[in-house]
């Protein structure tokens, strides 16, 4: 593994350019920028040269850049209200011909101020960058243990103040508070919180809909650590669970696990997904598993390798992190699921998600 995480990415980064034919590359993506240059604030852009880097941010984060920006080589820091003017400088000073733009996170207004900028260069799409992101350093899986030990610690409180009569959003907004204060920067995305009928919305809204007997209530959430994010689903039962709620359950939980026996470097990521499926498929439940097992996990919650039947040419590599989260979901009478986020080592799999996998009941 390499000592310098920053530097790497920025040579993996080259190589997509060289490959490309590129001159220059404009990373406008804020995941992306952070995953290559540490800066967290909510405006930066990063112009990759063949022989320089130019960050690009305005005078409001003059003094963050000093401290949490990452010394690449040959970096100039640009302190402007004219990003793209500044860019247009620096392609021409470089002779830059050919400049490779990310075509899925830049605007068309964007790219029409590049267009009348920089005429004469012509511009391409670059490369897809998720490969360099699949592959995580240790400091980076170790932000992203500490955001699972979070919600897994979160949750565990929560089977102890969760009551009938709190609503769906009361719940979520109480799992939010309660990870800020135990570490967490923000969540990794809008808390779902599903009760009873609700939770056959696969990624339903917290709504004003209160808890009360009877109902399955799965919680989907998770935690941002430097940057990192974890994602966690569990499920829970106000009263004891019917027949058909654990019969539901109990295939749920053998997909999951047998998943993590599937699940390791090298294996084919749509076998994986399909290991979970006939568990499920056996159960009778085949047609209410309404999603792909899982997705890849870091500086954005949802990322390569995708563990789906579709990505039959996908291979999960070592050092990754996945989520594995098989679900049923019956319309109009409940839903559940069990989500883990695993990292895929060289010599084995570690579960980072530290909560109880069982079906609570309150």
């Amino acid at each position: 593994m390499p000592t310098n995480p920053q530097r790497w990415r920025l040579d993996r980064l080259r190589a997509v350019m060289r490959s490309a034919t590129l001159d220059a590359a404009l990373i406008v993506h804020l995941p992306t920028v952070r995953y290559l240059t540490r800066f967290s604030g909510s405006n930066g852009t990063l112009l990759v040269l063949r022989r320089s880097v130019h960050f690009f941010t305005d005078d409001r984060y003059a003094e963050q850049v000093k401290t949490e920006l990452a010394r690449l080589p040959n970096m100039r820091v640009h302190i402007t209200r004219d990003t793209f003017g500044e860019i247009a400088v620096e392609c021409m000073r470089a002779g830059a011909e050919r400049l490779g733009i990310e075509e899925h996170a830049m605007t068309l207004s964007q790219h029409r101020q590049l267009r009348q900028l920089l005429p004469q260069v012509a511009t391409e799409a670059l490369g897809s960058l998720d490969d360099l992101r699949m592959v995580k350093f240790p400091d980076e899986l170790d932000a992203m243990r500490r955001a699972a030990r979070i919600a897994s610690k979160v949750y565990r409180q929560m089977l102890e103040w969760v009551r009938p009569g709190m609503r769906e959003r009361d719940v979520a907004a109480e799992l939010s508070y309660r990870a800020r204060l135990a570490g967490s920067e923000s969540d990794a995305f809008e808390i779902i919180v599903v009760a009873g009928e609700h939770g056959a919305f696969v990624h339903g809204r917290a709504s004003d809909r209160r808890l009360r007997k009877g109902d399955v209530v799965t919680v989907d959430f998770g935690c941002r650590v430097e940057g990192f994010h974890s994602d966690m689903t569990r499920t829970f039962v106000i009263g004891k669970p019917s027949a058909e709620v654990q019969r539901a359950w109990d295939a749920v939980q053998t997909a999951h696990a047998r998943a993590l026996e599937v699940l390791c470097a090298g294996v084919r990521a749509a076998d994986v997904d399909r290991a979970a499926r006939e568990v499920i498929e056996r159960a009778g439940y085949g047609e209410f598993f309404r999603h792909s097992l899982g997705h890849g996990l870091g500086v954005e919650v949802h990322e390569p390798p995708a563990l789906s039947s579709r990505n039959t040419d996908g291979i999960v590599p070592a050092d990754c992190v996945v989520t594995v989260e098989p679900g049923i979901y019956i319309p109009g009478r409940f839903g559940m699921r069990l989500e883990d986020d695993v990292y895929v080592g060289r010599d084995g799999n570690e579960i980072l998600t530290t909560a109880p996998r069982r079906l609570a009941v309150i």
